[in-house]
């Protein structure tokens, strides 16, 4: 269960896992819920092999009860609404709303949560299944959840998923209560199909010219600090770098980042793709790839860059270590915008350097479509 297969790297993380399952081995039902989901289908729901049963997920029907029932939804809703400033929206949502989720009838040996949030406290809370484990893809504390909160939920659960070491370290670390239930199991990365589906050509006259091309990929959302891409492209700019820099992706801050681009005049500069269902080609056409996050469950869009052997500059976000080693395979900036740009000019301005990084990054192999499923398999049947 997930929230949508919109955009997003527990999304596509979801769907790369489901495409290595062996498909002889379980009977798997897929439920979104994405309320939305009747009237566009999320991104990557294409991605969704055939053998997996996606159910339809309707919080209200078109009866008169039912638009009744809706009404009284929202009224009870809004009073809540204040507190998403100091409490996560899902967390004040799921307060005032889960009166209203229907629990599932079906009865299931394992049921998996694979998003904090609304899915974890839909499986903890709705689901009848012998066995429930929940995903947790984010740094639950920087993302504002209230762990006391979610406590109950993660107690009815036999085990606990975090993406990276880092995260593991990060939980156990701040609620030693759930310690005792967590497992590492990485975001499944597909490199043949990557470096497939990177091939594709960029129809879009944007991405030509000579212009040196920065690509950061991720939704428009505070925990990826697109603002301090925006402030590092600024300082670019004033010192006569010659580049274009490419968001791909959508998302609520998109608003905020476009002021920012028009407040500096960076237009020219700092060019906001949208939603792509193919990234791998802007990707492998940059010349670095750029990861501002604040915080990160793991970053699956870093992986994808390892595989297509990318210059990489990232800021040191916590989880980041998992997958970088400061120029070994890319290089690591402290958080502000002057220090990012300090790493881009170095490895624009240092041949030798992008070289050594590339040539790492080729002799990486990244298995986990083997290692991880295998995983996997282990803590379904375990």
């Amino acid at each position: 269960m997930i929230d949508s297969l919109d955009c997003g790297g527990a999304e596509k993380s979801l769907v790369s896992l489901l495409q290595v399952i062996d498909p002889s081995r379980y009977d798997i039902d897929l439920l979104i819920l994405d309320h939305k989901r009747e009237k566009r289908k999320g991104l990557f729901e294409k991605y969704v092999p055939e053998s997996i049963n996606v159910l339809d997920f309707h919080l209200f029907g078109k009866s008169l009860f039912e638009l009744i029932r809706k009404f009284f939804h929202y009224l009870r809703l809004s009073p809540q609404l204040r507190l998403i400033h100091s409490r996560h929206g899902t967390e004040v949502y799921w307060s005032s709303a889960h009166f209203d989720y229907k629990r599932l009838e079906k009865h299931y040996d394992v049921a998996i949560a694979y998003q904090q949030g609304i899915p974890t406290f839909y499986v903890a809370s709705k689901v009848n299944a012998d066995k429930k484990i929940a995903w947790i893809n984010a740094n639950l504390y920087n993302e504002g959840y209230d762990m006391n909160y979610c406590k109950p939920f993660y107690d009815k659960m036999d085990k606990v998923v975090a993406v990276s070491s880092g995260l593991i370290t990060i939980l156990s670390e701040r609620s030693p209560w759930i310690k005792d239930k967590l497992v590492c199991i990485y975001d499944i990365v597909n490199p043949a199909l990557i470096k497939q589906m990177a091939q594709e050509p960029i129809d879009d006259e944007r991405f030509s010219g000579e212009e040196i091309k920065l690509v950061t990929v991720g939704r428009l959302a505070p925990p990826k600090n697109h603002l301090l891409a925006v402030e590092t492209a600024r300082i670019l700019r004033d010192k006569n770098v010659k580049f274009k820099w490419f968001f791909v992706g959508d998302g609520p801050t998109r608003g905020s980042i476009e002021k920012s681009i028009n407040e500096y005049g960076l237009q020219n500069h700092v060019i906001l793709l949208g939603l792509k269902g193919n990234p791998y080609p802007y990707i492998q056409n940059a010349d670095i790839y750029v990861q501002t996050s604040s915080h990160e469950g793991f970053c699956l869009t870093l992986a994808e860059a390892r595989v297509l052997c990318r210059p990489i500059v990232s800021t040191n976000f916590d989880v980041v270590y998992d997958q970088i080693t400061d120029h070994q395979n890319g290089l690591i900036a402290e958080m502000t915008p002057e220090k990012v740009a300090d790493c881009i000019l170095n490895l624009l301005n240092d041949s030798s350097l992008r070289d050594s990084l590339i040539l790492h990054l080729e002799k990486e192999q990244n298995n986990t479509s083997v290692t991880e499923i295998e995983k996997f398999y282990t803590l379904v049947e375990g």
